[in-house]
């Protein structure tokens, strides 16, 4: 394992408008302690980002950079856009697990958290790793105060297969007697709940024939545990993660599974960018099954990909946000017919730019926006184009 110290001039980052963020991410602004990851997930994306460091997807969990000085300029950033009024949420660790075993050492996250809380600043944290717990009490004072979110990611209960998906996540240290990863990652959920943060449990990614065997555990145990809502997103391969994927699970007693993925996503799945993912129609039963369950469950799903499964309110921590297709996707079912002034007025109500303005307004305009959404019709009249729910 090699650790780099190194010093960042900035250190948030103002993600791009793109089509999947104007669909589906509630934020813009996204914040890493680190670069590089030493949890080794099978399916993770971020390793193509080592290639900005002159290094390689292959040495990502490997070789390991910490930012040192990420605080100080976190703080003189978050100084600026308090002096703007503009409190947009900051997610910590989108790319690079905010607390990866490194933490303990550096602990640069928990300086992190503190510049927040000083600057009374909103953030949202991704990890899967118990040392969240080392800095219960900074999220507790930053929960009593609104302005911290918790996600955590559970694909299955199956042990021996979430060993072989995420080879070196800290697998229990505080929760030695649960048997499966999954259930600790849920309990700390609920911990963190308590001392008041707002808390997500993503099934990221949703891997066929493995997590639907304990999907509805998975979803009676968010409801015990008082999670906000359950965020979906399947299983999604480029040739690299494939190489990786049937690499790992060759020799073991999962490799059926490798024939099985080869017809769902090679054979009759569908191409999104550079990336492959299951078909419409295996999302769509996926997401039908597991909004029905949430709704058993009594907790909130968000149905991103389809909206009418969408069981979610924006609120909590991402009341800080930004809209996404499911805030249009609901406007119009309120309204019948939308206009892009409509549009423009409920994002408004959010902490938005101009560029995202800007950005509405071209979505709005070519229509990409509601692509391939069901439930949504074009209108257009002269230069105007408007959009109407269908069974409002």
């Amino acid at each position: 394992m090699g650790v780099t110290r190194i010093t960042c001039k900035s250190f948030t980052n103002r993600m791009h408008d793109g089509f999947f963020a104007m669909r589906y991410l509630p934020f813009r602004y996204t914040a890493n302690p680190y670069r590089g990851c030493s949890h080794g997930c099978i399916y993770c994306f971020a390793t193509r980002s080592h290639y900005y460091l002159g290094s390689t997807p292959d040495a990502f969990s490997t070789n390991l950079y910490v930012k040192v000085n990420c605080a100080e300029v976190l703080g003189e950033e978050l100084r600026k856009l308090r002096k703007s009024g503009k409190k947009s949420l900051l997610v910590i660790g989108n790319i690079s697990d905010a607390y990866q075993p490194i933490e303990t050492k550096y602990r640069v996250t928990r300086q992190v958290l503190r510049a927040c809380l000083e600057y009374d600043y909103p953030c949202f944290v991704e990890t899967k790793s118990t040392l969240i717990l080392d800095d219960v009490d900074l999220i507790g004072e930053l929960g009593q105060r609104g302005l911290i979110g918790v996600g955590t990611t559970v694909t299955s209960y199956d042990e021996g297969f979430v060993k072989l998906m995420e080879p070196h996540v800290p697998r229990t240290k505080y929760l030695d007697h649960f048997d499966s990863v999954g259930r600790s990652r849920i309990l700390i959920l609920k911990k963190l709940r308590s001392v008041g943060a707002d808390t997500y449990l993503h099934i990221t990614p949703y891997f066929p024939y493995v997590t639907e065997k304990d999907l509805e555990w998975i979803v009676r145990d968010a409801s015990d545990a008082k999670v906000r809502s359950i965020i979906m997103a399947p299983l999604e391969l480029t040739q690299y993660i494939w190489s990786r994927l049937t690499a790992a699970l060759t020799n073991t007693q999962y490799a059926q599974l490798i024939p099985l993925y080869k017809n769902l996503y090679m054979e009759n799945g569908r191409r999104l960018g550079s990336r492959i993912t299951t078909s419409e129609q295996q999302h769509f039963e996926v997401e039908r099954r597991l909004s029905g369950l949430c709704k058993k469950h009594n907790v909130q799903y968000w149905a991103f990909t389809n909206p009418q499964f969408n069981t979610a309110k924006i609120g909590g921590i991402y009341r800080y946000g930004y809209p996404v297709l499911l805030s249009y996707y609901e406007l119009a079912k309120r309204k019948g017919e939308i206009s892009l002034a409509d549009a423009s007025a409920l994002a408004k109500d959010f902490s938005v730019d101009n560029t995202y303005l800007s950005a509405l307004q071209k979505y709005w305009v070519n229509g990409r926006l509601f692509e391939g959404v069901s439930g949504v019709r074009r209108i257009s009249r002269g230069n105007k184009v408007a959009y109407a729910a269908t069974d409002a």
